[in-house]
């Protein structure tokens, strides 16, 4: 501790080290203030993966003064004649000089205090990536250490130090054209491949063993360097550091080969939205092929460390999980063959069989693993016949946009035509039935056809059409023993868009539903145009205890009908019953599940990307389809809080993280100038 406490005193007194600290202050501000005017959020991500290219200068010049100054001076060799062991005297300097690059870095604390002033900061995901620059610092300060030790001058260890710390940076912007094995490995190699996950939130063990594993051989390579007397004997080798330095390459060896298959990650963000949902777990759990993913990137991108980090994930959970990067540049030919036409895209392979993947996203790779594996999927029923919106249709009244975001979540979504032959078989095999806005009378037949249904455990859901009032008395009727109907009026509400009261902006969600919890949480209201009271109808008191009403959304207490009568009015809610039913193999407990929204244009293409509306909807056929795994797995990221920012705020945010902190540095600075030249 001794030798550790007078390396780390020798740093603190030197004007060199706050003249570094100074510049480091500055840059780093710059970048923080940049960035956080430039996206206006309250967030990290962006500001480490900037500051950690400086990382590669600041270890350099801690390390110059290491050994190659010492070598200099001729210090170095009275140090060597020291009965001491050299990878003593290797680890008091790594220490020494670790713990003080650390604190230079914790500046960023700083920046979170600053932020979370204003608004709740994701304390876990931006620590997550502090994190993973005191990791890349164990590593670079070890590598820039080892040639301090083999460099004759401080400049010589700055320069070469330098140069070798930015060939690994650069590693990963080497073109895709290598492939095969050679991509591989140099992804490996690249220390930014394993830095991009901690500023997510995300710590992979994985990533933790590579660090570890160039620290360790940062050292054995700096014990090595250091010149000693040659040993006369065997005896002597194995005795001497030669010994200490091929088991530190060993362990290095070791290590590294560890951190290619651990599998372990810890996800800080206040959501987990970096961890696999249920449903992807299940999926994952029945793929038992090998199954590579194509993804289509230019080397170094952004959208390259998102699809790397997502199928990490993949690869945790299931070993036949195999990634390939194809830069569509480099290699057209295979791009065409399989059908990429931008970047982003990712093609997933399995059997022989191909299937495209459009965006980055968990839903997308999972529903397209669930369809190669075979599993069988979920079938929403879309009735037609009765004047229904055409999930096919992609004018603004259609709801081609909804049968998409549908099959992303792994539906199947097919037409339901009631009367046609055999329509008692296709409604058995629907995990959902969705009756969209129907405005002709149905058939007695279908009205029976749909009892039916809902009696044997069926999921219904019913968008209401306020121009349908013929067809929504029918379903009324259908809907009345399960305790829901809909009334015949159109709600208006001052909590609307402006000029159009009857274009409801409705924030109130009632209950903790899982159809709406998200939103509810969030802030985020959904958009109801036209919409028909959805009200509670008398169930009887021989079936309250089986019946579970639910209200999902609710206009404000400013709102009224026609008639006169005020709000608030419920505008869209689920039931749930339930009963426990003998049956041949047992007893089992029977379920019918009904949804009733009071508009169908909640889940139109006009309207389906307008506020929360399209998470509402999906969100509601997934749990009356009673596929409540898909309702986490279509999870959605939240955007972190963003600030308005003033003129008086951007000066002081210029103030508190560039010209105050700097101020200290240079106030050290100026100190132990003064303390040097008076000797």
């Amino acid at each position: 501790m001794t030798s550790i406490r007078h390396e780390l005193r020798a740093l603190l007194i030197s004007p060199v080290t706050w003249a570094m600290a100074t510049g480091y202050v500055i840059f780093s501000g710059i970048f923080f203030v940049v960035l956080l005017f430039s996206r206006g959020i309250a967030d990290l991500e962006s500001y480490y993966s900037n500051i950690e290219t400086t990382l590669v200068v600041l270890a350099p010049i801690v390390a110059m003064r290491s050994f190659a100054e010492e070598r200099r001076t001729g210090a170095l060799d009275i140090t060597l004649s020291w009965p001491t062991s050299r990878w003593w005297l290797v680890a008091t300097k790594f220490v020494a000089n670790t713990l003080l690059t650390w604190l230079i870095v914790s500046v960023v604390w700083l920046y979170i205090w600053l932020l979370n002033r204003e608004v709740d900061v994701e304390v876990g995901k931006n620590g997550a990536g502090f994190i993973g620059l005191l990791m890349i610092l164990l590593m670079f300060n070890a590598i820039a250490l080892a040639v301090s030790a083999r460099s004759r001058s401080p400049a010589t260890a700055a320069f070469v130090g330098f140069g070798v710390l930015i060939a690994l940076w650069v590693l990963d912007f080497v073109p895709g054209w290598l492939g095969g094995r050679f991509e591989a490995v140099i992804s490996f190699v690249a220390p930014t491949n394993h830095v991009a996950n901690s500023g997510r939130g995300i710590l992979d063990l994985g990533d933790g063993l590579y660090f570890v594993a160039g620290m360790i051989l940062g050292l054995s390579l700096a014990v090595l360097w250091l010149k000693e007397p040659r040993p006369r004997s065997l005896e002597g080798a194995i005795r001497g550091r030669f010994a200490g330095v091929l088991l530190g390459l060993v362990v290095t060896a070791g290590v590294g080969g560890a951190s290619t298959v651990a599998r372990g990650q810890v996800d800080l963000t206040p959501e987990k939205r970096f961890t696999l949902t249920d449903h992807s777990v299940f999926v994952l759990a029945a793929v038992t092929s090998p199954t590579t993913i194509y993804g289509f990137v230019e080397p170094g991108s952004a959208q390259q460390v998102e699809m790397r980090s997502l199928i990490r994930r993949y690869q945790l959970e299931n070993h036949n999980i195999a990634l390939e990067f194809v830069d569509p540049d480099a290699q057209p030919a295979l791009t065409k063959s399989v059908g990429a036409r931008t970047y982003g895209q990712m093609m997933v392979e399995m059997d022989g069989r191909r299937e495209l993947v459009d965006d980055i996203l968990e839903i997308e790779v999972t529903s397209a693993l669930q369809r190669l594996a075979q599993i069988d999927p979920p079938l929403a029923c879309f009735t037609v016949g009765h004047g229904e919106r055409d999930v096919g249709d992609i004018l603004p009244g259609g709801f081609l946009q909804f049968a998409e975001e549908l099959r992303k979540l792994g539906f199947v979504v097919e037409p339901l035509a009631l009367g046609a032959a055999g329509g008692l078989e296709r409604l058995g095999a629907c995990s959902v039935v969705v009756i969209a806005g129907a405005k002709v009378n149905f058939l007695p037949e279908e009205i029976e056809l749909l009892r039916q249904y809902t009696e044997a455990n069926g999921r219904l859901l019913v968008f209401a059409d306020s121009k349908g009032a013929a067809a929504t008395a029918q379903l009324n009727d259908l809907l009345r023993p399960w305790g829901v109907a809909v009334r015949d009026a159109v709600v208006a509400d001052r909590s609307s868009l402006k000029d159009d009261p009857e274009s409801i902006v409705a924030y109130r969600f009632p209950s903790a539903s899982p159809v709406t919890v998200s939103l509810a949480r969030d802030n985020i209201p959904v958009l109801l145009v036209a919409a028909q009271p959805v009200e509670s109808a008398l169930v009887g008191l021989a079936f309250e205890d089986q019946a579970w009403i639910t209200p999902l959304v609710q206009s404000s207490s400013q709102s009224r009908l026609a008639d006169g009568d005020e709000g608030p009015f419920v505008l869209a809610l689920i039931t749930d019953w339930s009963s426990v039913e003998q049956q041949p193999q047992g007893l089992e407990i029977a379920r019918t599940r009904i949804g009733v929204v009071g508009t169908v244009e909640v889940a139109a293409n006009g309207h389906f990307d307008r506020l929360g509306n399209g998470e509402f909807s999906t969100r509601l056929v997934s749990w009356v389809a009673r596929q409540d795994d898909l309702i986490s797995a279509m999870r959605p990221v939240r955007g972190v809080p963003r600030l308005v920012l003033t003129e008086d705020d951007r000066g002081g945010y210029i103030r508190n993280a560039i010209v105050f902190p700097a101020l200290a540095a240079f106030a050290l600075l100026l100190f132990t100038l003064r303390r040097s030249r008076a000797g």
